[in-house]
């Protein structure tokens, strides 16, 4: 008995313990997979603020509008989705603007807004606040609107605010200068004729006007491939260099898309657009008006996101190739 005690205790021999399998690990979830579990979207039957809904919901104004890359102030229109945490399910049922079952686990497909060749008078509205948010002249509203009389522009009033054929839209019309030190002045071409004229087609001219928001480079996390100028919605964006339009129409967090090849083999990009004046295929002069600026696609308010990229795709900065920014 004693000989078998001490064989029991030596290191490293077996003794009487129970012996547990070892199991393997469980398969751990990636990220967007615990991301996913963890959201829910849901729509809107009604109006609401982003921070009013955040209060509502019991959230924090910064997390939400974080989710939906909107701003705190944003205002959400009746049919919006809105990406929320899944713990904010118990107060859907108590919030009148949501659709408690239009709730979903999975991001919805949606089709992109309609591009029209109407506008409605907003109350409110002066005649200056219609044309401005348009990008129009009265000489031209009144062209698209034949006998129209500024009496008769009431609100709910709905108006013609670009033709649906694409002529109107080669005319090289070039924007004013900006007024004030916000923005830098457009390039004068006043050259000698004895210039080769290939100089004038590689150069770049700002495609609009606006206050400077965001520069090329790494933002948020992700890289910026572009520039961002914001102005109010419907000011007109113009073409950066003479060139012929390869894309026009919606692309994603893009949203209204023009995109233009040039005579070097760059291109350049217009995002964000409310309205497209051009189509795919027609020769564009620099200057040439060929949107308005909007807020479609992954955008926080309305701007113009403007790239410049080489021949084989790249992107670089604009600001290297456009004309230094005057005070």
């Amino acid at each position: 008995m004693l000989t078998l005690g001490i064989w029991q205790g030596q290191p490293g021999q077996a003794n009487n313990r129970p012996l547990i399998a070892e199991l393997p690990p469980l398969p751990s979830l990636t990220e967007e997979e615990i991301a996913s579990d963890k959201m829910i979207w849901v729509q809107l039957q009604e109006r609401i603020g982003l921070g009013s809904l955040a209060e509502l919901l019991g959230l924090q104004g910064e997390e939400l509008s974080r989710l939906n890359e909107k701003s705190e102030a944003h205002l959400y229109l009746s049919g919006s989705w809105v990406k929320l945490p899944a713990e904010a399910v118990d107060e859907l049922e108590f919030i009148s603007a949501v659709d408690a079952e239009s709730r979903r686990t999975s991001p919805p497909v949606l089709a992109p807004p309609p591009v029209g060749n109407t506008a409605r008078v907003q109350s409110g509205d002066s005649l200056n606040t219609f044309l401005s948010r348009n990008g129009l002249t009265w000489d031209e509203l009144r062209s698209l609107n034949p006998g129209l009389e500024l009496s008769s522009m009431a609100a709910g009033s709905e108006l013609t605010v670009a033709k649906a054929s694409s002529a109107r839209h080669l005319l090289a019309i070039r924007p004013t200068i900006s007024g004030g030190a916000s923005w830098p002045r457009r390039p004068q071409f006043e050259t000698p004729v004895k210039q080769a004229p290939e100089l004038l087609n590689n150069s770049y001219s700002w495609p609009t006007k606006g206050i400077f928001t965001s520069g090329y480079g790494w933002r948020w996390g992700r890289m910026h491939k572009g520039i961002d100028i914001a102005n109010n919605t419907g000011t007109p964006i113009h073409a950066a260099r003479d060139g012929i339009i390869t894309y026009s129409g919606w692309s994603s967090g893009y949203g209204y898309l023009v995109e233009m090849s040039h005579a070097d083999g760059e291109s350049t990009r217009y995002a964000h657009n409310s309205r497209l004046l051009v189509k795919k295929g027609q020769v564009v002069p620099q200057g040439a008006r060929i949107s308005l600026m909007g807020s479609t696609g992954r955008s926080t308010g309305p701007h113009l996101h403007f790239e410049i990229r080489r021949s084989g795709g790249a992107a670089v900065n604009p600001l290297s190739k456009l004309p230094t920014r005057q005070a």
